[in-house]
């Protein structure tokens, strides 16, 4: 005697299906989501510069031209009043900035702990170009911001 497995009604099958497209849907979409974070952090691997850190010449440059205080932004859209301790990536080495003294910036370590990776907008960086042709007598010492370019 052969047992029989109980059949599911007609409502209860559909309402199954329901359920599979209700997760299938929202999971094949973040499965999506990572692949092209993936994609686009390996593009930003790939920018990357070969040296990280910036050369003692650097780093003595950028602190002279920023006179040894920060040059991020700080409330109200003006330069911080803070000393520098720190060179900055404006652009972060991490997404493919450059380790360059176009790319540098004086930063104390508030603002650049606040900054971390993030990429600053192109506001910001016109922002902080008009506020370094008041200090620097250069005009192309007062740009700002360098990003590798794809292999």
């Amino acid at each position: 005697m052969l047992l029989e497995r109980p059949r599911l009604p007609v409502a209860s099958v559909k309402m199954f299906d329901g359920v599979l497209v209700a997760v299938a849907l929202p999971a094949t979409f973040i499965v999506a989501l990572v692949i092209v974070a993936a994609v686009m952090r390996a593009r930003d691997v790939r920018r990357r510069g070969p040296v990280r850190r910036f050369s003692r010449q650097q780093r003595c440059e950028g602190m002279a031209r920023a006179a040894g205080q920060c040059e991020m932004e700080a409330g109200f859209r003006r330069r911080c009043s803070r000393p520098a301790e720190h060179g900055d990536h404006f652009y972060p080495w991490s997404k493919g900035g450059s380790t360059s003294l176009q790319n540098f910036v004086a930063a104390c370590s508030r603002c650049n702990r606040a900054k971390g990776a993030q990429i600053p907008s192109p506001a910001q960086q016109e922002r902080l170009e008009r506020r370094r042709r008041t200090y620097v007598a250069l005009d192309g010492a007062a740009a700002v911001g360098e990003r590798q370019p794809l292999p």
